[in-house]
């Protein structure tokens, strides 16, 4: 499989769902688009979650891509929208943390006040 390109292992993933095409493709790429993920999310497990999920949407959109020559802007791009849309999510459930945080510190003095007065 190594001596065929980009669009025949991916038309012929799309067409015959044959995996040893797309195993191909990510043997071939998947350095490279971690690589760029660990650079956006300087995270290694992140950049993992990034990667995989740059695989899976070649996968689903495998028909749709088929016809062009090279994937690696396409996988550039794609690992950039994801690697932001992960850092979007953290930073969000940060900030909702932090806020549920302060929401409770005066219930909790408000307990330890009333602990005092029944003392």
């Amino acid at each position: 499989m190594t001596e065929y390109t980009d669009s025949h292992l991916l038309k012929t993933y799309a067409e015959r769902k044959l995996e040893p095409a797309f195993t191909e493709l990510v043997r071939r790429y998947v350095d490279f688009v971690y690589s760029a993920a660990i650079r956006m999310v300087r995270d290694p497990h992140l950049a993992e979650d990034v990667t995989q999920g740059v695989f899976i949407a070649l996968a689903k959109q495998a028909p749709a891509l088929a016809e062009r020559a090279s994937l690696v802007g396409w996988l550039h791009c794609t690992a950039q929208n994801i690697a932001a849309q992960t850092v979007r999510t953290i930073e969000r459930r940060r900030a909702r943390e932090q806020e549920a945080v302060a929401m409770n510190e005066p219930i909790a003095s408000l307990r330890e006040a009333s602990w005092e007065q029944i003392e």
